[in-house]
């Protein structure tokens, strides 16, 4: 590895937009996130509720399967 062509690695306290605060290594003094684990909905778990159905696919679905849905509870 050549000595003197690569950034320096600083270890940086960064702050979502949300107000979590994460500590990582950068090569920027400080920088701001939009958006982060604690607060993507995909890490909290809400993207289940935010299926969106245009056509009726999902209803088609369940009319579809709603013996076998029945069945198992």
């Amino acid at each position: 590895m050549k000595q003197g062509i690569h950034p320096e690695l600083k270890l940086v306290t960064v702050k979502c937009a949300c107000g979590a605060e994460h500590t990582l290594y950068t090569t920027v003094d400080n920088f701001r996130l939009e958006v982060c684990s604690k607060c993507h909905p995909f890490y909290k778990g809400d993207m289940g509720s935010q299926i969106i159905d245009t056509e009726g696919r999902v209803q088609k679905f369940k009319n579809r399967y709603k013996d076998f849905f029945e069945n198992e509870n």
